[in-house]
């Protein structure tokens, strides 16, 4: 996915360091915490599910545009994704869209035997009461959530790993 992207674009962090340090960067300049739990959330998913995963030889790593038009961020990988992620711990999921609807709404976390499995929750807590917006796409599994609910939907469209744009302008 994104095999346009190479190690130096400055948007795209390797390691955990680096994202983590994008993150207090944007909390100094952005002063706004709760999207910065958001995006932190949703971008530390990418580093703990693909610990040591290689796709066609690229190590993983997360793409993060934190100041996308002002209002939205977008954070991709190219990793295993979540359907990957969770089938150790869920074998009977069937489709990508299964496995986001249960990470999103079961207390489940493919790093097993850890009792984790909450920061999609919060995520979708938080989108939800501040009427903002996520599109979340892993496979063909996606999810939509804003100030009306959660919507899980089966794509033709196939995302290596996860992409997830987020929309913090209340009035989109």
């Amino acid at each position: 996915m994104l095999a346009c992207f190479s190690e130096r674009t400055k948007n795209f962090a390797n390691t955990r360091d680096v994202f983590t340090a994008r993150i207090q960067s944007y909390i100094q300049e952005e002063k706004n915490y709760l999207q910065a739990a958001v995006i932190g959330e949703i971008g530390n998913n990418s580093f703990d599910h693909n610990f040591a995963f290689l796709r066609n030889g690229f190590p993983g790593g997360v793409f993060c545009e934190l100041e996308y038009n002002g209002m939205c961020s977008v954070l991709a990988d190219f990793g295993k994704g979540i359907r990957q992620s969770l089938k150790p711990v869920l074998p009977a999921i069937n489709s990508d869209r299964e496995a986001v609807e249960a990470a999103f709404t079961k207390r489940i976390s493919g790093r097993f035997p850890e009792q984790r499995g909450n920061g999609l929750k919060f995520v979708s807590e938080v989108i939800q009461q501040n009427k903002w917006h996520l599109y979340l796409q892993s496979g063909t599994g996606a999810c939509l959530i804003d100030g009306g609910g959660m919507f899980f939907q089966e794509r033709t469209v196939v995302i290596n790993g996860c992409l997830a744009i987020i929309n913090f302008n209340k009035e989109s």
